[in-house]
């Protein structure tokens, strides 16, 4: 239980009369960092000031006002995470080799051990400390840290050596090593159930992060151009001056200036699996969708087989429907496409699986029936309640006819797997025809 030293050596300990030793507790310095709260403000300033001057609004000024207030609140609170570190840091310099010694006495080892206050009421008030120990056994030590606060001595603690096996839950819950027990990590889900959520949370960032990059690009234009390279300016700024300086201050700045390129790298690394996905979607569409209503739509007009408009998006919608749900149709497009694993990156090899595996028949037929379901629910509404379409009455009548095809293609396929088991059965009993009883 090593600990480096920081600004511990610079506190005041003290052995007392019970040979514990004790240590001033620091005092908290105010205004800490004020630097930071004026930049802050600089900078909540200039972003409202800017929106106002630009676009002559005033919506970013809740949001920003918000956000300082957050940023106050964390920057109040300093001098005082500032404090429990030194505590904490003083504690284990004291009473590591002391617990250490405890410890091998009975045999175990040391997992983790910590600071910790109870507090009452709800303004924090402190009722007592303890430096908590949990061993390899699961077993939770107390070692009392008393207060103490006199006129010669101020306030201060005495790290009390003689310790307590803890029935405390809060005390067991905290120091306990934190083990991984997320969502992902859980028996309780399937691999393919973890397997969607993984896509269906890569889908949401990705579009958001789309979505974001579309509106800055439709709506500030330029002005878009102007921020990311005034930012790019600015970062190289915080580089060389951290090159130059290399002072507390200066790399505080260079960290704050990094926060944006850090969601950046965020938003870019997002949409990678993003685009893998749709990709994968978008190709199976236009090969399975797209080729025949190019084809219908070139017949028609050369004039070789008249077809109505309706007519073309019936055929397309069926055959794409049940060319689509076809794997070896679908794994042929994926693997003579711009998805296909060329060989020339790691990552290519496992875009193509996860492809392979997006247009496998129980996805793509999933999808479908519930792009369906959408439809008949929204065309149902709309006809019912107002006597009208969503696209018109010889399409919507189209698209569902062509949900009635792929209904029977899907009816047959099931229908086919339970023929194929009662035939292995059928030609078992058609061999047997052969064999005469002996004369």
């Amino acid at each position: 239980m090593t600990r480096a030293k920081g600004n511990s050596a610079n506190i005041k300990k003290w052995t007392s009369h019970k040979r514990n030793v004790c240590f001033a507790i620091p005092k908290i310095r105010t205004f800490v960092k004020l630097w930071l709260i004026i930049v802050a403000a600089v900078i909540a300033a200039v972003i409202c000031g800017a929106e106002y001057i630009i676009w002559g609004s005033h919506s970013l000024f809740t949001p920003v006002i918000v956000v300082f207030l957050f940023f106050f609140l964390w920057w109040a609170d300093i001098p005082i995470r500032k404090r429990d570190s030194i505590i904490s840091e003083t504690v284990h310099e004291i009473m590591d080799e002391a617990v250490e010694s405890d410890v091998k006495k009975v045999g175990r080892k040391v997992e983790n051990s910590i600071v910790y206050h109870d507090f009452k009421g709800t303004y924090g008030i402190v009722e007592s400390s303890w430096l908590l120990v949990c061993m390899d056994n699961g077993e939770v030590w107390e070692y009392p840290l008393v207060y103490h606060e006199t006129e010669k001595c101020g306030a201060y603690f005495e790290c009390v050596r003689i310790h307590a096996v803890s029935e405390n839950k809060t005390h067991i819950r905290t120091v306990m090593p934190k083990r991984k027990n997320s969502i992902l990590d859980s028996q309780v889900l399937s691999e393919k159930t973890k397997l969607w959520m993984i896509i269906v949370f890569i889908l949401f960032c990705g579009g958001f992060s789309f979505t974001i990059f579309y509106w800055l690009l439709l709506n500030l234009k330029w002005w878009t151009l102007v921020v990311i390279g005034g930012y790019v300016l600015l970062y190289l700024a915080t580089e060389w001056l951290l090159k130059k300086w290399k002072s507390p201050k200066v790399a505080l700045t260079r960290r704050i200036v990094s926060i944006p390129k850090e969601i950046a790298y965020l938003f870019v690394g997002s949409m990678q699996p993003f685009i893998s996905i749709v990709g994968t979607f978008f190709v199976v569409v236009l090969f399975t969708f797209g080729v025949p209503a190019i084809v219908l739509t070139m017949l028609n007009k050369m004039g070789i087989y008249t077809l109505k408009p309706e007519t073309i998006t019936f055929v397309v919608v069926a055959l794409g429907s049940v060319l689509c749900s076809t794997y070896p149709v679908t794994k042929y497009i994926i693997q003579h496409s711009i998805l296909r694993d060329r060989g020339n990156h790691e990552y290519e090899k496992y875009r193509e699986q996860m492809a392979l595996y997006m247009v496998h028949p129980s996805n793509i037929v999933f999808a479908v029936y519930f792009f369906y379901l959408l439809f008949l629910s929204v065309t149902g509404f709309m006809l019912i309640q107002d006597d009208g379409y969503l696209i018109s009455s010889g399409y919507d009548t189209a698209i569902l006819k062509a949900f009635l095809v792929y209904i029977a293609y899907t009816n047959m396929l099931i229908k086919a797997k339970a023929a194929e088991i009662d035939a292995k059965e059928l030609l078992k009993k058609t061999v047997k025809l052969f064999v005469h009883d002996k004369i």
